[in-house]
């Protein structure tokens, strides 16, 4: 296991990537032992990140999802019992792709951890550092932060992005806006976000900006009337969506941002 790829933020708190770089996850060593913050897609990269937490922690004693899509949970799989903390937005989401891709699970092999503690909004955790997590959706419908405030760590999930633009299948806009303008006015030093580089709490500032601007321009590309095909072919190469990402950029525009089911903007 490569425990290379996680790295000590600050005091107590570490951070680390996917073998291919693409998604964030790290851990937090407390007077309780680890408590992981998302767990990557693979095995492999699960038992990294599990190996790291427990060689830093010796045990790890609780998993967070920040929220319920895959390459933040599966990697689980192979995690010795332990607690595991999902908002309960978080938590119906989970349950839901869990039946969806229940086949392709089982073909992979793979066997997300369901959540054991499920909180309505806020839990803090005096666990030495203290930790609080909290729900504020956009992303995903729990997409949840988990703040590390003496050390000034903020762990986003992904309602930030870095080096590539965010998947958006599941926005809800409004909210993701309010969500990184709450975060905005956190004491923030340091930001882990769901894909990309750690940087500093002006990558808040980052991505608020570049989420207002990408729906300011679907509203007048969808003000237009512009068909749907054609506007995913535009705001794609506006925004800089590969091809093997457009699937989540239309499903967006479809079922979020107000093109109707006769693929016309409206």
């Amino acid at each position: 296991m490569d425990r290379g790829r996680f790295t000590r933020l600050t005091g107590p708190v570490f951070a680390g990537t996917s073998a291919d770089g693409g998604t964030c996850a790290g851990f937090v060593r407390t007077a309780m032992g680890a408590l992981v913050i998302d767990a990557f897609l693979t095995r492999e990269d699960g038992r990294a990140l599990l190996e790291a937490a427990q060689a830093e922690a010796r045990r790890v004693t609780a998993v967070v999802y920040t929220h319920e899509h895959f390459d933040h949970t599966a990697g689980t799989t192979d995690f010795p019992p332990c607690g595991v903390i999902a908002s309960e937005g978080t938590a119906r989401g989970l349950a839901r792709q869990l039946e969806r891709w229940r086949e392709e699970l089982a073909r992979q092999e793979l066997a997300p951890r369901r959540p054991t503690l499920v909180f309505d909004s806020r839990v803090r955790l005096p666990w030495d550092p203290e930790v609080v997590i909290v729900e504020l959706g956009g992303h995903a419908e729990g997409s949840s932060v988990v703040f590390v405030p003496e050390h000034r760590v903020l762990f986003t999930g992904d309602l930030v992005f870095r080096g590539r633009p965010p998947y958006v299948g599941t926005i809800r806009p409004e909210k993701w806006v309010t969500a990184l303008r709450t975060l905005e006015e956190w004491d923030v030093e340091t930001v882990v976000p769901g894909h990309g580089p750690v940087g500093g709490r002006e990558v808040l500032t980052e991505q608020r900006v570049w989420l207002e601007g990408f729906l300011e321009r679907v509203r007048e590309v969808r003000e237009r009337g512009t068909p749907l095909d054609e506007a995913v072919d535009l705001l794609a190469a506006e925004f800089g969506y590969a091809e093997e990402r457009r699937r989540g950029l239309r499903m967006a525009l479809e079922t979020r941002l107000g093109f109707g089911g006769d693929g016309v903007g409206r």
